[in-house]
């Protein structure tokens, strides 16, 4: 898994509406909301695909078969006769196989919805379709992040790929989890994504070395947040005025258009 840190970057922008209250709560409990995977816009986001190219593979078959397998005896009551002549089925005949596998790994869903919280962040302010998609049409905020702490410093870049990457689920690695909440499809790249991630404390695997979220909130140290940025179609007085009042030291900036090119520069 790479860092935004090990890329050479130092700081990492997150995109958001400007709601007043989201940011006055952020700014006084040095906190950022993290979603659960199941709220965002991409039906295949962080969703356990299964890729059945890798049951080519007569070893791999063998392994996600006893993995399937093994599922049924501890979750259902099937009898250890038919549990057997599942198995031998499977085994025999590919396309079934994968059939149940995709299946069952479908239904892990709602246990990651349940588990994991996720926090996007790109590394160009200056991105245009980031404003636009993000930010309320560039009336929204930018959120300018330190890497140089504990917590920011472990985004994730995501993968980009046009299948579904091949992850074998009979891997219980953490590795292997954090795969499924970073691949996404190709059309996506133009984001250049880093994500934390995060387990909310009360569904965390035990012993787990994970970021943890309380509520969805994930607290970030002091020094963190570096500065604010307003879009260039937002109210910079309103932002500025909130932050003034709960957080002034924190820097408020503003995204302005760039005359006769399609860019934006900071002011402030």
């Amino acid at each position: 898994m790479n860092t935004a840190l090990a890329d050479g970057y130092r700081v990492l922008y997150h995109w958001q509406r400007f709601v007043p209250e989201w940011l006055e709560r952020m700014l006084t409990t040095n906190s950022i909301y993290c979603s659960s995977p199941g709220s965002f816009n991409d039906p295949w986001d962080c969703r356990p695909y299964f890729n059945s190219d890798l049951l080519a593979d007569p070893a791999e078959l063998e392994q996600h078969v006893a993995w399937a397998v093994d599922l049924c005896r501890r979750k259902t009551q099937m009898r250890a006769a038919d549990i057997e002549r599942m198995r031998q089925e499977l085994v025999a005949d590919p396309m079934r196989a994968a059939e149940l596998i995709s299946t069952i790994s479908a239904a892990m869903a709602p246990e990651i919805d349940r588990r994991y919280r996720v926090y996007c962040l790109g590394p160009d302010v200056g991105n245009l379709l980031m404003w636009s998609h993000y930010a309320e049409s560039h009336s929204g905020i930018c959120l300018e992040f330190s890497l140089r702490n504990v917590v920011m410093c472990s985004a994730l870049r995501c993968e980009y790929v046009p299948a579904f990457p091949i992850m074998r689920l009979h891997d219980k690695s953490e590795a292997s989890d954090l795969r499924i909440l970073l691949a996404k499809a190709d059309v996506w790249s133009y984001e250049k994504e880093y994500r934390l991630v995060a387990q909310e404390r009360s569904e965390a695997i035990p012993g787990a070395d994970t970021l943890l979220t309380d509520g969805g909130f994930l607290q970030y140290p002091q020094g963190a947040l570096t500065a604010i940025i307003v879009g260039c179609g937002g109210n910079v007085g309103v932002v500025q005025e909130l932050v003034q009042r709960i957080a002034p030291g924190i820097p408020v900036k503003r995204a302005t258009k760039v005359p006769n090119r399609y860019e934006l520069k900071l002011e402030g």
